[in-house]
């Protein structure tokens, strides 16, 4: 656990989110710090934000994009936590789940938007593209794996599942949330 000197500074924060990422610490080692949890949720929503811009046709879809993934993922976060008696632990996981998840978008986001800048029609056939979008489009496929792992790993330790369970339940989640994207926000 880190003491509470340590966790004054960005950067005792970042390695600490990189660490979880790596599977070297878990969510329990997150500061219980409300300004830890808002930090975690204002970088997640930022990095989010600059990550969905391309998709997004105007700023208002761009907000309900990032309200809907934020409610999916506090909702079915404490929804599990909370169903298996261990709600105590809703805001270190969702500041973890935060977190990792700003360092990863922030490790797509150049790719987001090379592949963004290479397609323009998002109809364009697989063989056509050119080759930035398919190296973008396999890194970003790389990062999902990567993202579906730590999300398995925080979720492993928060729920005390197997890491296995942890990981098929980031993969519901994940499948979850393409579904519910793909009908709220389908792509043109």
């Amino acid at each position: 656990m880190m003491r509470n000197h340590e966790a004054n500074g960005s950067p005792a924060l970042i390695r600490l989110f990189v660490d979880i990422a790596l599977h070297r610490r878990g969510p329990q080692d997150v500061p219980p710090e409300r300004r830890v949890f808002v930090g975690a949720l204002a970088a997640y929503l930022a990095v989010g934000a600059a990550v969905l811009w391309p998709s997004a046709s105007d700023l208002g879809e761009l907000y309900a994009q990032l309200a809907v993934d934020l409610v999916l993922l506090v909702v079915l976060c404490s929804s599990l936590l909370a169903l298996t008696g261990r709600a105590a632990r809703v805001g270190q996981t969702l500041a973890a789940l935060f977190g990792t998840g700003a360092l990863l978008s922030l490790a797509a986001l150049p790719f987001v938007w090379l592949v963004a800048g290479s397609i323009g029609d998002p109809a364009t056939p697989p063989e056509t593209l050119p080759p930035a979008a398919l190296l973008g489009t396999l890194a970003l496929f790389g990062l999902l794996l990567a993202s579906l792992l730590v999300t398995g790993h925080i979720l492993r330790h928060a729920l005390e599942w197997s890491y296995a369970a942890g990981v098929l339940a980031a993969t519901a989640y994940f499948a979850l949330s393409t579904f519910v994207f793909r009908s709220l926000f389908p792509v043109t």
